[in-house]
Order: C-alpha cells, then structure tokens, then sequence
C-alpha cells in the first residue's frame, strides 16, 4: 500500500509540474483566434504477478498539443495539427528491462519519441464533413483503447447527410502509425495470434522490424509487400434519439474485405434511465492474394445495458464461428476493437471459435469518485497462439477488472486499476500465464 500512495503521489506531482508549463486558457490569443487543446497524461505500474507473462515494473508519460486555426476564409474550412511526446517519466526501473512494459512506450528502450501525429484540412458545414491528412480516426475498425500514445491514419473522409438523421461516409487510409500500446496488443494482449490489433511484432519484440510513432503503409503495417491502402463506405440512419443503424464495408487493398455492422435502440425505463440494446456483426473476407487462404472469419455479439450516471449493469455476449482450416481468426491488422466483450488485456472474442461472456457495470460512490467492475469469460479457441510453439488452447481464459475513477475537477483525472486475467494457453505452456496487474493513471487536460 506504501508503494502505491508513493507512485500514485509522483505521478501527480510530475503532471502538476508540467501542467504549470503548459499555455494558460488567456494564451490562447496568441495564436491568432484558433483554438489550442492538449493532455498530460502519465501512468506507473505498480505491481504483477513475477511470472514473466506481463510487465512488473514501466512508467511512460504523454504530453499533445493540439492546434486548430479559426475559419479560413470560407465558413467551416480550417487546419489542424497536433503535436506528441512519449517517452519514461524517469521511475522505470531498466537494470531488469525483461519486466518493462514496452506498451507504454514508442521507443524499445523508452526514450524520448516525437510524432506529428494530426496535421489536416477540414470542412464541417450542416451537410458535409470532411477531413483531409493526418489524424485519429473514430470509425469501428480505426479506434482502438489506448494507453498513452494513440494510433494515426493518414487518410481522407468525407460524410454526407442528405436528409436528418441519414449520413454516408467514404474515407481512405494509404499510411498509419501505431501508437505505444500496439507492442502489447501484439504479445500480451494478441498473444502473437494477430488479432488483437496488429499483426506484426514492433521493434524490440524479438526479430519485430515494425517501428511505432512512424507512419507506415498500411501493406507494410499488415507484413505484406506495399498495398494502395484501404477504402470504406459507410450508411448509418438514426430514427429519432433512440435508434441507430450502420454499416461499414472495408477494403484493404490485396488484403481483406471486412464488413461491420450494428444496431443500437433505446428505451427509456424511468426519469433519467434508459436500457439499451445493442447488436454487432463483423465478417472477414479475402481480397486478392496477398494473404490468401487465411482469411475466413465471422463474429456476432448481443449487449444490453441499463442505467443512468449514478449506476449502470450490462451483460454482453459475443460468438465467432469455426470455418478456418487454418485457425487464425480475424486478421487485425489496423488496430480494430468493436467487440462487446472485450477488457482491458484480453480481446478474445477475434479467435476462431470463441463464445465470450461478460457482465459489468458502475456506481457513483461520490461526486467526481466511481468505481467500474467487469468480469468477462473467453471459451477456449481454436486459434494456435505465442508463435514459433504454436500453443493450443487448453482452458477458458478469463478476466476480472476493478477500475477506481476519480475526477476532482472536468481537466484532472486520476485512475487505479486492479486487472486479473488467466490466459487460455496458461495450462498449455511450462510458464504461467496469469495476471494480477496494478495501475496508477493520472491525466490533466487543458
């Protein structure tokens, strides 16, 4: 516990310190009218199970500086650029680096990392948004959870709303970069299955040649030869508040053809609550013969969720089917997670074979202090994990999270997490597989 107060008070005192050297709101006029954003965000572990498996000891830090110019000219046409620092905040312990977490980092050996991350050109009017450059894109399979450091495509998108509550999006991305915690979902988290997110090994993971904080081609980011990128379309129709229905189609060039699509309704049940239903399916496809024979993948996924912001319950369930020879399951290569039932280390619901359950919820205890708990269960899959040995799985893999949320004032977060996860090749390798992994957050936005 001493440990903890100690970690979690340094973090606090480094956020503090650099947040007293960012620009103050009264700055802004400096830059001319435009609008200035940024974070400071650093996290620390504090402890895991000394096994091997997961990461004992890594602390990492993010500061972005966002700046978006005032109109230009024309209504709603503007620039924007952000600018992003990863790096140690100085408690990583490297004497041991085998117990680092190199999720927390875009360097192997966590020194300073910068990255333009965004720079584009946009129009926002009543019936057209579009986004030409670098940037974070919010669509089901280009937004993933992360950590410190987020992933960027270099793309352009443009939405069109013809009539209320109907839009069609068309985009296409020909670079990204992956951000700090593409490493663990890769091992870690992907188990070197390729699904989770990624589907190559970064600089530092063994032989890995992929780097991180670097715009690649999306053929190289996928570990094929260079491709023309990936193209999607998009038709999503909202009838009233309460219901929503989109579909996505995605092609990566050579790669694959993925098609998502959900559906989400609401019911009000009282004042302020509400229960909302919710359903999911993803397919993957071969396209072209880049990777051919090894694309074959199906998933479904039911959710449903009451409460209002003082409580809330859900039970979500996901299944995927069992109709590849070669037992790969989804082909994650750009940095996916729409499943409902993934946690904070375990996304697999994307193996071949897989019926996963999960349950969770969250409680106010206080103004600005709740506390969120999930459980979730992964039936063994057929997916063959950890590389070279090619691992079966031999029981279901499981995870429990307790995150504590605290937000003193609408710019300072602080989070401390507890995450126990047992992974489904645990009985099938000499080494254990098992988490009990502890960590401190702190954010300060401005």
């Amino acid at each position: 516990m001493k440990k903890i107060i100690l970690s979690v008070a340094a973090l606090a005192g480094t956020v503090a310190l650099t947040a007293a050297e960012v620009p103050k709101v009264e700055d802004k006029a400096l830059f001319s009218g435009g609008k200035v954003t940024g974070q400071v965000k650093a996290m620390h572990i504090l402890a895991d199970k000394t096994n091997g498996f997961a990461p004992e000891d890594g602390s990492g830090y993010l500061v972005w500086l966002k700046y978006v110019t005032p109109d230009l000219g024309l209504k709603g046409l503007k620039v924007g650029a952000a600018f992003y620092v990863n790096g140690d905040t100085g408690l990583t312990d490297w004497e041991d680096n085998t117990k680092n977490a190199q999720g927390m980092f875009t360097d192997v050996e966590g020194k300073t990392n910068t990255l333009l991350g965004q720079a584009y050109i946009e129009y926002k009017s009543s019936m057209l948004d579009a986004k030409v450059g670098r940037q974070i894109l919010n669509t089901p399979l280009t937004k993933i959870k992360w950590s410190l450091m987020p992933n960027f495509y270099q793309a352009a998108v443009a939405a069109v709303k013809p009539m209320k509550g109907l839009s069609f999006t068309a985009l296409h991305i020909d670079k990204m970069a992956y951000g700090s915690r593409s490493a663990t979902d890769f091992s870690l988290i992907g188990e070197k299955t390729g699904t989770a997110g990624v589907t190559t090994p970064a600089v530092g993971q063994g032989t890995g040649t992929r780097e991180q904080a670097r715009f690649l081609n999306l053929g190289s980011a996928a570990g094929v030869a260079e491709t023309s990128g990936m193209t999607a379309l998009n038709a999503t129709y909202k009838i009233g508040k309460n219901l929503k229905i989109s579909v996505w189609d995605y092609i990566a060039h050579d790669i694959s053809n993925t098609i998502y699509a959900d559906v989400n309704y609401k019911i009000p049940v009282m004042k302020g609550t509400k229960l909302a239903l919710s359903a999911q399916y993803l397919n993957q496809s071969e396209e072209g013969d880049k990777l051919a024979g090894t694309m074959d993948f199906s998933m479904y996924g039911v959710k449903a969720k009451v409460g209002n912001k003082k409580w809330s319950a859900y039970l979500a369930y996901n299944s995927s089917d069992d109709s590849n020879a070669n037992r790969s399951g989804f082909h994650n290569a750009f940095g996916a997670d729409p499943a409902y039932t993934s946690s904070i280390f375990s996304r697999n619901a994307y193996r071949e074979d897989v019926s996963a359950y999960k349950i969770g919820g969250h409680y106010a205890i206080m103004k600005g202090l709740k506390i969120v708990v999930s459980h979730a269960d992964y039936g063994k899959s057929k997916t063959l994990g950890w590389g070279p040995s090619k691992l079966v799985a031999a029981n279901d893999a499981t995870e429990t999270d307790i995150v504590l949320v605290y937000k003193p004032t609408k710019a300072m977060m602080l989070k401390l997490f507890n995450a126990r996860r047992t992974s489904e090749y645990n009985e099938s390798s000499a080494a254990e597989k098992e988490q009990n992994h502890i960590r401190a957050v702190v954010s300060y936005n401005f």
